[in-house]
């Protein structure tokens, strides 16, 4: 999922995602001034990560969280420091989301949005580029914008489901190797808007591959990355697919533990030097508020959110898949309270209807309550819990 994208849509580019910002929660907001009770933070524990970056309008957040993740990652296991590219991965993502689509008839969905394990599968069958090697800017343009392109994408999109209903459609095997006219078009649209990405790269004086970089510069070991979440839909301590709309995977192992332990697994893995990505749910307000900080549902009355009320929101729409950050820290404010301090990639930009702002700071009651679920490595968990999830 994704964010720093927010104007009121126009029809043609509505579906945009559940990584934009939806027209009606937008429109209507004016910029709040900053409450006068604002909190003071403490930061008890805080892991190094790269700099910010902007997803700008661009339903990337998924892929920007993630690569900031990884990028911790390599630091972590002592592969070095690396700024890698965020378009790279999104350039493959849109491929890989128009061919299901197309082969799925137009069922499966082409979005913007997307989840953590999608970079994983990406990176495994694409590689990697460092940011230098690969923008995805064109034109002496600043900061991305997706609108326009994701406009054609899905137009062309649309008109080959069209006319695939009527007549048989371009593609076609050939010695076992995948060609269509359309799928073609589909490519020179991105090339327009993003560039066409490196076949090769100089790396420490050395040509390689995207996939050779990846392989054997950063050797990110993919299968050693979890993701945890905290819902009754199967059983805990067991493994299944979370239906959320902007899983185009279908990815089938999400771990599911009780929300007390999906608390404690997110605080020892911080405590311990393990990062992590969250995906969470934000409403259109709270991307205006200027405070970097949010509390979880109804937290002021000193509700403590429990399993069932978790389940509740996730099952009537009240938590939705919406946008993912890289959780970095740990702290407290001025009264003791435990908040999560995070890496956002939207904030820096100011769109139509004014400023967006950071969410930097999370209380453990909107982690109960609106995060679905995280992604980290499998040396992060305590040590109980991997038992009793055989990992």
């Amino acid at each position: 999922m994704n964010k720093n994208l927010f104007k009121t849509f126009t029809p043609p580019l509505i579906g945009l995602l559940l990584c934009i910002i939806p027209a009606n929660f937008i429109g209507a907001q004016t910029t709040e001034k900053p409450d006068e009770k604002t909190k003071s933070f403490t930061i008890q524990k805080e892991l190094w990560a790269t700099p910010f970056k902007s997803q700008g309008e661009t339903g990337t957040c998924w892929c920007f969280s993630t690569i900031s993740f990884l990028e911790s990652e390599a630091h972590r296991l002592g592969r070095g420091q690396f700024e890698l590219s965020q378009m790279y991965i999104a350039y493959h993502a849109y491929l890989e989301k128009a061919l299901r689509h197309v082969r799925s008839h137009g069922e499966s969905a082409f979005r913007e949005g997307g989840l953590s394990h999608d970079v994983l599968f990406l990176m495994k069958k694409y590689g990697a580029v460092p940011k230098s090697a690969y923008t995805g800017l064109q034109d002496d343009a600043q900061k991305h914008d997706h609108r326009e392109m994701y406009a054609a994408l899905s137009g062309l999109l649309s008109g080959v489901i069209k006319s695939g209903n009527r007549t048989p459609i371009s593609g076609r095997w050939t010695d076992g190797r995948f060609s269509a006219t359309w799928f073609d078009a589909f490519r020179g649209c991105l090339d327009a808007y993003l560039g066409m990405p490196p076949k090769t790269i100089t790396f420490d004086n050395n040509n390689m591959t995207p996939k050779q970089f990846a392989d054997d510069i950063l050797n990110i070991p993919y299968d050693d990355y979890i993701e945890i979440t905290s819902y009754s839909l199967w059983p805990f301590y067991s493994k299944d697919e979370l239906l959320l709309p902007d899983n185009w995977l279908h990815h089938d192992e999400f771990y599911n533990v009780p929300l007390d332990d999906f608390i404690r697994i997110i605080d020892h893995a911080l405590t311990h030097d393990f990062s992590l990505v969250a995906d969470l749910h934000l409403k259109g307000a709270e991307f205006r508020d200027v405070n970097p900080y949010i509390l979880g549902h109804d937290e002021a009355s000193g509700k403590i959110i429990d399993q069932n009320e978790r389940d509740t929101m996730l099952e009537n729409w009240r938590t939705e898949d919406v946008h993912l950050e890289h959780f970095i820290g740990l702290g407290k404010d001025e009264s003791d309270k435990k908040f999560y301090k995070a890496k956002d990639s939207m904030g820096s930009e100011h769109g139509e209807e004014g400023p967006y702002y950071s969410r930097e700071y999370f209380s453990e009651g909107y982690v109960r309550s609106r995060v679905l679920f995280i992604m980290l490595h499998r040396d992060g968990l305590p040590d109980d819990i991997r038992i009793k999830l055989g990992i």
